[in-house]
C-alpha cells in the first residue's frame, strides 16, 4: 500500500515482518498473544480491558480501512468493531487454513466485504460465508524470479548434487525437529557425491538449543567427524535453492518456494494427514500435489523416499513433471493485485449510496 500509494498512513498490530513497515504500530502484538485474545475460550478481564483499549486507540487514529490478516477471534471481534463504524473490511488470507475455528460462516459474511489471498480457492469459512474471493497471486513467486546465482558464489561445487534441508524457522519447533534434520544430513552425507547444506536462519544466540543427544551441534569444529560432509549456511535460502537438486523441508513457505523453482523435495510434517494438508504448496494450491511425510516415520523409511527423488528415476521424473503445474498456477504481482483490490474497495466504499454500483461491491 505504501509503494503505490505514498501518502498512504498505516496502523496495526504488528509482527516482526510487518514491523519493519513504514506503518504505526498499534498495541502489542506480544501482549495480545500473552492474554489469549487469539481464543475466544481465553478471555479473561485483562483481555477485554485490552481489547478496549486498542479500540480506542482505532478510534483515536480514524481509518478509512480495516485490512485483516488471517483470521483469530481477535480478527473477528475487530471485524464486528470496524463494521459499527461503517467501515469496509478486508480478509487477506495468508493460508487457507487459518485460526478460524468456531467462527460461524454466517457472522464472517455480515462483517466482512472482501477476502483476498494467496490460495488458489479461499479457505472453506470463506467460502461457506460467501464472501467474495480474489486469488491475488503467490507473493513467492516475485521472489523466486528474481534469483540468479552460482553454485560457486555460495561455496559449492556445481558438479555435485547439492542436496539442501530447512528445518523451518518456528523458534517453538526448530529444536524439536533438528535432530532429525541433523540425522538425515548425516546419513546423505555419507555419499560421496553429495554437496549436503543445512541451511538456518535466526540463530543469533539460540546455537546451544540445536541439540542432538545432548550436544550442541554447531559448537562442534568443522573438522569434527560428526560435520563430514555437512555445510552450514545461514539465510540465502532462495539463493541455496535455486542450485539444489534435492531439498528436505519443513511445511511452510519453503514447500511453495520448492515448487515455483520446480525443484523435488520431502516435507516433513509433525501433524496427523487426517487432519487434512499440512504443506503450505499444498493448502494453497487446493489439493495434495505433493507427498507429505511424518516425522514419525522410521529414519531409514524418509532417506529411502529422500534418495528416490535425488536419483534418476520414475519417482523423481513424476515429482518434476507434477511441478511444473506451480508456477501455471501460481500467478505473480500479489502484492500490486492485493493494492488494487483494496484500493477499489475503499473508492467504492466513497461514492455516494446513489452511485455505487449494484450487485457485489467487488463486482
Amino acid at each position: 500500500m505504501n509503494d503505490q500509494f505514498p501518502k498512504v498512513e498505516g496502523l496495526g498490530i504488528l509482527g516482526e515482518s510487518t514491523g519493519r513497515s513504514r506503518a504505526m504500530k498499534l498495541g502489542d502484538l506480544p501482549m495480545c498473544q500473552n492474554l489469549g485474545l487469539h481464543d475466544q475460550a481465553s478471555w479473561s478481564p485483562e483481555a477485554e480491558a485490552y481489547f478496549e483499549e486498542l479500540k480506542r486507540q482505532i478510534a483515536e487514529a480514524t481509518p478509512q480501512i480495516a485490512i485483516l490478516v488471517g483470521y483469530s477471534h481477535l480478527h473477528h471481534q475487530l471485524a464486528k468493531y470496524f463494521k459499527s463504524l461503517e467501515m469496509p473490511v478486508v480478509l487477506y488470507e495468508v493460508t487457507p487454513q487459518a485460526a478460524s475455528k468456531g467462527i460461524p460462516p454466517s457472522e464472517l459474511g455480515e462483517v466482512v466485504n472482501l477476502a483476498i489471498g494467496i490460495s488458489v480457492d479461499g479457505s472453506e469459512l470463506v467460502r461457506e460465508a460467501k464472501v467474495p474471493y480474489f486469488f491475488i497471486g503467490s507473493p513467492h513467486k516475485d521472489r523466486v524470479s528474481r534469483v540468479a546465482v552460482s553454485a560457486e558464489s555460495l561455496g559449492l561445487d556445481s558438479k555435485r548434487k547439492i542436496v539442501s534441508l530447512f528445518p523451518g524457522g518456528r523458534r517453538e519447533d526448530l529444536p524439536k525437529l533438528f535432530p532429525l534434520f541433523w540425522r538425515l544430513a548425516q546419513r546423505l552425507a555419507q555419499d560421496a557425491s553429495l554437496q549436503v547444506v543445512l541451511s538456518l536462519a535466526d540463530l543469533a544466540g539460540r546455537e546451544h538449543e540445536l541439540l542432538v543427544d545432548g550436544t550442541a551441534v554447531l559448537s562442534l569444529p568443522e573438522a569434527a567427524p560428526e560435520r563430514h560432509n555437512i555445510q552450514i549456511m545461514s539465510g540465502m535460502n532462495l539463493e541455496l535453492l535455486s542450485v539444489s537438486t534435492f531439498a528436505i523441508t519443513g511445511i511452510g513457505a519453503i514447500t511453495i518456494e520448492c515448487g515455483l523453482m520446480g525443484l523435488p523435495f520431502l516435507p516433513l510434517t509433525a501433524a496427523a494427514s487426517a487432519s487434512g494438508p499440512q504443506a503450505m504448496l499444498n493448502q494453497v494450491l487446493g489439493r495434495a500435489l505433493v507427498e507429505e511425510f511424518s516425522t514419525s516415520l522410521p529414519l531409514d523409511s524418509l532417506l529411502d523416499s529422500a534418495l528416490s527423488l535425488i536419483r534418476p528415476g520414475v519417482q523423481r521424473e513424476k515429482m518434476l513433471a507434477d511441478l511444473q503445474a506451480v508456477a501455471r498456477d501460481l500467478q505473480g504481482y500479489a502484492a500490486e493485485n492485493a493494492v488494487e483490490y483494496i484500493g477499489r474497495e475503499v473508492a467504492l466504499w466513497k461514492q455516494p449510496a446513489s452511485k455505487k454500483a449494484k450487485g457485489p461491491k467487488t463486482a
